[in-house]
């Protein structure tokens, strides 16, 4: 319930509604930290065994990591450093606590509750949404909620569930996000494709993440060439919208402002922000290298890359409906991040609602390997 009142709170800010400025979201999510770790320490039941441990040291090198990595030459953000510190005692939290702590139907109803009161109201004056953007990505997360109780039996929840998706779905592409709509797209194809390829997870993501370094060099170097063209023309004709979106140059500029810094491992500091977009750069291994240089990368990428062997060691077993969803909303949100960054940018709807996702997949995955006897 805690959890649900901050993410509300938190999904204020996207609309025209909003009571709490941004940086005041930190006490929401204090609030929610507080009650985790107090919920921690009542249950004390964890799942224990050398996955845990792996995901429990590698996470916790990570977010140490990125949180001493400050530059002392100017101030101290102490509510990013705050945010850092909370997502990781969430992650940590949920990935590895043997308690059910989402009770998912209860979800489901929040939802639709939610999504009424801030959605509906602007679908039917058919105006154009405040932060468009955001707003259908935060559609596509709250459709995670909706499509793993699907198969849920009672004819009411049922009901509102399927409301509720064809609202999100309405929201999603009214919002013109592609980022949220290719990310919608590709839950559907890995649901339908999984069960043939849960074998070839971790080379699945181990590739996902490649292509998506990848893409950042190939996007700040095609743009105004013959093939960054014809891409801009396909774009234009297919979705309305250029295929260079200004990220070409704010990649580029990140990319020279850290190499010029002569601080490449380690980059400009948790406290360094871009000069334009309030620091925001639109992509998570470019907004990693740029605060925490090669190290802080490889570290997250050494994490992805774990969460997902032990999804793999999960998955050889079962065609579990709850497995298929997280699996496919964790690499809906690994794609996302080649044009967002919102995992390591700032406390908001949208990154909370990712690491709860992810959390609740490693939780599922170790679940499953202690099912299996794995």
């Amino acid at each position: 319930m805690v959890i649900m009142i901050c993410v509300f709170i938190m999904g204020m800010q996207f609309t025209e509604h909003y009571f709490m400025e941004k940086d005041a979201l930190i006490y929401p999510t204090i609030i929610l930290a507080v009650t985790s770790i107090y919920y921690f320490l009542i249950n004390r039941q964890l799942l224990v065994n050398r996955h845990t441990i792996l995901v429990t040291v590698l996470s916790t090198i990570f977010f140490v990591f990125y949180i001493i990595n400050i530059n002392t030459e100017i101030d101290i953000k102490i509510d990013y450093l705050v945010y850092l510190a909370i997502t990781f005692l969430l992650f940590l939290f949920i990935s590895i606590s043997k308690s059910s702590l989402f009770i998912y139907p209860l979800w489901t109803i929040f939802v639709f509750l939610f999504s009424n009161i801030l959605f509906l109201p602007r679908l039917l004056s058919v105006g154009e949404f405040t932060n468009a953007n955001s707003t259908g990505i935060i559609a596509f997360l709250l459709l995670f909620f909706c499509f793993i109780t699907i198969k849920d039996s009672n004819y009411l929840l049922k009901t509102i569930n399927i409301y509720t998706i064809l609202m999100l779905i309405v929201v999603l592409f009214t919002a013109t996000s592609r980022t949220a709509q290719l990310a919608f797209i590709i839950v559907l194809i890995t649901y339908l494709i999984l069960f043939k390829l849960n074998k070839y997870v971790f080379v699945m993501v181990t590739l996902l993440i490649v292509f998506s370094i990848s893409f950042v060099f190939f996007y700040t170097l095609s743009n105004e060439t013959p093939v960054g063209n014809k891409l801009t023309e396909l774009s234009r004709e297919y979705t309305g919208k250029n295929f260079y979106s200004g990220r070409d140059r704010i990649w580029n500029d990140a990319f020279e402002e850290v190499t010029n810094s002569n601080d490449t491992l380690t980059g400009l500091g948790n406290n360094i922000q871009y000069e334009a977009f309030s620091g925001y750069l639109h992509n998570l291994y470019v907004q990693l290298f740029y605060q925490a240089g090669i190290i802080g990368l490889a570290l997250m990428v050494s994490l992805l890359l774990v969460i997902t062997y032990i999804a793999q060691k999960a998955s050889y077993q079962t065609n579990d409906h709850y497995f298929k969803i997280l699996t496919s909303f964790f690499i809906a949100i690994l794609v996302m991040q080649i044009f967002e960054g919102h995992l390591i940018y700032k406390f908001s709807i949208i990154s909370i609602l990712c690491w709860v996702i992810i959390s609740l997949f490693v939780n599922k995955s170790l679940k499953l390997i202690v099912e299996n006897g794995n």
